[in-house]
């Protein structure tokens, strides 16, 4: 039994060793081929994830291209420039979805005097508020400004973008944008969108940001311009007031709306046909011109001042008691009698003066037009009594004197400018035209 035993298991023993290096390396191909298998699925799921992302970005940019004609027309829907800070808020909302937003406008046309206010913004008392101004050329809403890009959080922190970012306050505290993008027209930054983990996926979301913002940036741009024509067409000519036109409509709108206290300060230059016949037409404009910047420096920044025709201008102050109207009146009729208009000491009385009445709604006048009549009915009785004064409409609907203006040096043209009538006037209202003697 020894004798074939032996031979026998160094046959195996044989057999094992020649095997071994087969079974090793075929259980290595097998390990080897599981991996391969294990990384070809995990790619195959990659790829599946990829797939079903590519179709559902697909999805969001069909959609959102469906959409963004109505979120076009929302922002070219005739809003004065104003409004559109809002209504580009609640374009963003709509298409992207952000957990914060601000639409910031640019103010102020010198470079000095340039800055970001924030015009509308998302969760609304977050921060930072409405109204909050920010530097035009500092931090990332800069870099952003000068650079005309749209800006992700990734290309923000470059090293290239961090070398450019000009160190300043931090502006957006409180807030850190994933997308950055200005409101570019004609090379000019005009505002700033800035987004904060926009959630609705839109690719990834810049595209469909460029291209909200190039939309607003145009309607942006045109309703300024349109605002520049609407107000220049609501000027006047010459002395850059507001025209008639202008000044009848806010009165009107004033009483619509139900403002308290509405009263008017309707007054006209003494003597001024005198000036014109004197000194020259061209003195004349340039006095008119004049007297506009003075009243504009002696009145409230609420009150709506223009010029209502030839030397007549009127003064609306909302808010404003008959006695408070009267004492503003006065304010502006003693800073023209103290200014040193130029051939002022020529006139009739020695100095440049005017003449006004004073109407406050609804005591004096059911609407715009009566309490216009009413104002006009106190001015011609300033005239009568002298000039250089300010009636009101009681007054002078009770016949009663006026204060007169300050005392003035007696010149022989002043003497006989005493004795002298009530000059002829014109007064024309939407209703008609009024002439007096």
């Amino acid at each position: 039994m020894a004798t074939w035993l032996t031979p026998f298991l160094l046959g195996l023993l044989v057999t094992a060793a020649l095997l071994l290096p087969v079974l090793l390396r075929f259980r290595a191909s097998a390990g080897e081929a599981n991996r391969r298998a294990a990384a070809l699925e995990r790619e195959a799921s990659e790829l599946r994830r990829g797939r079903t992302q590519m179709d559902e970005d697909q999805r969001s940019v069909l959609q959102f291209l469906k959409e963004f004609p109505n979120l076009a027309r929302d922002l070219f829907g005739g809003y004065a420039e104003r409004q559109l800070p809002p209504t580009l808020l609640h374009v963003l909302q709509k298409s992207l979805d952000p957990a914060q937003a601000l639409v910031l406008v640019r103010r102020g046309q010198e470079p000095a005097d340039a800055r970001f206010v924030v015009a509308a913004a998302y969760p609304e008392g977050g921060v930072p508020r409405v109204g909050t101004e920010m530097p035009l050329d500092r931090g990332e809403l800069g870099f952003v400004a000068e650079s005309q890009l749209l800006a992700s959080r990734e290309d923000l922190n470059t090293d290239e973008a961090r070398r450019r970012i000009k160190p300043g306050p931090d502006a957006l505290a409180g807030m850190q944008p994933q997308l950055m993008a200005p409101l570019v027209f004609d090379h000019e930054t005009l505002g700033m969108i800035a987004l904060s983990r926009p959630r609705r996926a839109v690719g990834d979301g810049k595209a469909a940001l460029r291209l909200i913002a190039q939309t607003a940036a145009q309607a942006l741009h045109a309703a300024a311009a349109s605002a520049r024509v609407r107000v220049t067409g609501e000027m006047d000519g010459l002395t850059r007031a507001y025209n008639k036109r202008h000044m009848e409509q806010a009165l009107s709108d004033l009483i619509q709306r139900g403002v308290a206290g509405v009263s008017v300060f309707l007054f006209d230059i003494d003597h001024f046909k005198h000036y014109n016949d004197t000194n020259g037409h061209l003195p004349g404009d340039k006095l008119l011109q004049e007297l506009v910047r003075v009243v504009q420096d002696s009145i409230r920044k609420d009150d709506i001042f223009g010029r209502f025709g030839g030397e007549e201008f009127l003064l609306i102050l909302p808010n404003t008691t008959m006695e408070q109207a009267t004492g503003a009146a006065n304010k502006v009729r003693e800073a023209i009698a103290a200014r040193r208009f130029p051939f002022a000491e020529k006139q009739p009385m020695g100095i440049l003066s005017i003449s006004g009445g004073v109407a406050e709604y609804p005591h004096d006048g059911p609407d715009g037009v009566g309490l216009l009549r009413a104002a006009d009915a106190a001015l011609y009785e300033a005239k009568r009594q002298g000039r250089n004064r300010v009636v009101t409409a009681a007054v002078a609907r009770q016949g009663l004197p006026a204060p007169a203006g300050p005392p003035l040096a007696a010149t022989p043209a002043s003497l006989a400018a005493g004795a002298a009538s009530p000059p002829v006037r014109s007064f024309r209202v939407a209703v008609g035209t009024g002439k007096r003697a």
